[in-house]
């Protein structure tokens, strides 16, 4: 229709004025505007996938070897395909290997595990090849650690096994890393105790995740939102000596810092007791919203720990439900958000410019 009604035969019948012409320029720009909008926000598409089957069924049998094929400075998504299994390896996708989907065949069904801890003897390290990441030890007892920008995981586990049989000493194990920016994860699980999921610094985006962990189990600088994702607590129940665990430890440095950890809708349960979080660095920023909460919840739900300054702490939580989100005995500075405030965190602008519709839609 509108190719017809500024055909030039219907123009000329017409003869519009200068003026005619003027009213019709912003229509024309609208326009434009408009399917430009619509390529710019389309989801990329997937140009080759690679296969990977431990039994030998697919390109290769190892996740890493998978990884390790596509090329530096790639620029084209490409999908490895992990086949249903238990992959016993530590995986690093370095920063020059852009634009990775790692997909599985259900997080039930397609993990990748190791048993990783920050204080591995230097035969472990140099055994099994940990990559360095800013010289820490926790980071590098990470299972899974994606460094680059533009990456995407669906329907897969990642498992750090270290601490499973035996809480009474914990050690960072880390399962997963996610330190490059424009991340996002759909239907995956993270198991551990400590430290389990280092969302380390960037955007991320979780949706319809599992996090299992006990202390610091989600951990990091990340900018990102957890959008109705399972948390669980696999601290002992008492009468276990131990005290209670804290499901995040965020480390937002400034004030200017556009870090912070946003859980949205979703559910955190489990057993044992939990803070909802410490503050590792002194602007640390987590809120939870919508979130349904069990009697696993500490009634103060938050500790200063590496801020003497609690003033400087975003702890927030706003419309959760559930016997853990009585907020009776909670910590007199916990923050009191108004409803332009709260849309400001859960909002996706928090996280996205455009990036998560531009990802392929696998």
């Amino acid at each position: 229709m509108r190719e017809r009604f500024f055909s030039s035969r219907f123009v000329s019948k017409m003869q519009p004025s200068r003026h005619d012409h003027l009213l019709l320029l912003p229509l024309l720009l609208l326009l434009l505007l408009g399917v430009f909008i619509a390529t710019s926000s389309a989801a990329a598409p997937v140009s080759r996938t690679i296969t990977v089957d431990h039994q030998g069924g697919g390109d290769f049998t190892l996740v890493q070897s998978a990884v390790n094929s596509v090329p530096d400075g790639n620029r084209d998504w490409i999908k490895i395909h992990v086949n249903a299994g238990s992959y016993k390896e530590k995986v690093t996708i370095p920063s020059q290997k852009q634009f990775i989907v790692l997909e599985g065949d259900g997080s039930w069904n397609t993990e990748i595990t190791f048993a990783g801890h920050a204080h591995a003897s230097i035969d472990e390290l140099l055994n099994h090849g940990y990559s360095d990441v800013g010289g820490s030890a926790t980071f590098d007892s990470s299972t899974f650690i994606v460094l680059a920008d533009n990456f995407l995981a669906r329907s897969i586990s990642f498992r750090n096994t270290y601490n499973k049989y035996d809480k009474s000493k914990p050690v960072q194990a880390v399962a997963a890393l996610i330190g490059g920016d424009r991340s996002a994860f759909y239907d995956c699980a993270f198991y551990g105790f400590q430290d389990t999921l280092c969302d380390l610094k960037g955007r991320h985006y979780f949706h319809h995740c599992y996090v299992r962990g006990g202390v610091d189990f989600i951990f990091g600088y990340g900018q990102s939102i957890y959008d109705n994702c399972t948390l669980e607590s696999n601290m002992p129940p008492p009468p276990s000596p131990q005290q209670p665990g804290w499901v995040t430890a965020h480390a937002r440095v400034t004030d200017a810092d556009p870090g912070g950890l946003v859980f949205k809708g979703g559910s955190l349960l489990g057993s044992g007791q939990q803070y909802l979080g410490r503050a590792w660095n002194q602007f640390a920023t987590v809120v939870f919203y919508q979130v349904s909460m069990t009697n696993i919840v500490v009634p103060q739900g938050w500790q200063p720990w590496n801020s003497p300054n609690v003033s400087t702490i975003t702890f927030a939580e706003a419309g959760c439900q559930g016997p853990g989100a009585n907020k009776t005995g909670r910590v007199a500075w916990e923050k009191q958000l108004d409803d332009d405030q709260v849309h400001k965190f859960v909002d996706i602008s928090f996280i996205d410019d455009g990036w998560l519709s531009q990802q392929p839609q696998v």
